[in-house]
């Protein structure tokens, strides 16, 4: 079928509609993240023996693409080999040997070959024990429009039982509180931001879970409570 240039011009309004729409629905589909219970218990004991989580990304590489800067530690020797020299940079706050890799213009980890990790057997811990879902768990994706945080936006856990919908409440009020008190846990291990903020309420929302049968009604009682909590996660931590 030809058309003539007016209906090509009119035409282009509605296919740009129609790729946003397209754009939009996928954003909105659903991803079963699992029973939060479930989640909760396996992403705790990932982020305190080191190691990575099961995440169904599929065919997701948001965090490759997101502008983010990644952290390699001290003894990630096999991944720093791999890495050209001129991408990394000292990690601010951060002991000699700590290195931060940075991001291209188009906001893409350089490490990124053709939509795929060229080290991914090498990758970073920080890559390795990430998960997106610690924001759809904190509710702080809800608003944002990086490609993190509109992929954390899809994920729908589930709460089979009430004890599923007081851990996740649990971790909602550990996230305000800690938004509230931006300071009151001093790990410097972290860059600051909405992860940063997700992992720290999941490793302290615990205090949360009975605040109110607890009878603890001060801000400053909640603090303590929240650095012993966050210590003692610390502590399992180095443990393991």
């Amino acid at each position: 079928m030809q058309y003539d240039s007016w209906s090509r011009r009119s035409l282009a309004p509605t296919v740009r509609r129609h790729v946003k729409y397209r754009m939009r629905k996928v954003r909105q589909t659903k991803l079963p993240a699992g029973r939060f219970s479930t989640w909760l218990r396996e992403i705790r004991k990932a982020l305190a023996e080191n190691h990575g989580m099961n995440v169904p990304c599929g065919e997701c590489d948001a965090c490759c693409r997101s502008s983010k800067f990644i952290h390699i530690m001290l003894d990630e020797t096999r991944t720093i080999r791999r890495i050209p020299k001129e991408l990394l940079f000292p990690a601010p706050l951060l002991p000699n040997g700590h290195m931060v890799l940075g991001y291209n213009k188009q906001g893409r980890c350089p490490m990124s070959d053709d939509n795929k990790c060229s080290i991914y057997k090498f990758r970073p811990y920080t890559c390795r024990g990430f998960d997106c879902r610690v924001l759809a768990a904190t509710g702080l994706a809800v608003n944002g429009t990086d490609p993190i945080a509109l992929q954390a936006q899809r994920w729908e856990f589930s709460f089979p039982t009430k004890s599923d919908r007081s851990r996740f409440s649990a971790v909602q009020e550990a996230t305000s509180f800690l938004t509230k008190y931006p300071n009151c846990i001093q790990d410097n291990l972290s860059p600051k931001g909405d992860i940063r903020l997700s992992v720290l309420a999941i490793k302290v929302y615990d205090v949360f879970l009975n605040c109110d049968e607890s009878g603890i009604v001060q801000d400053s009682d909640i603090i303590k409570n929240v650095l012993e909590s966050y210590n003692k996660f610390e502590k399992c931590e180095r443990a393991a």
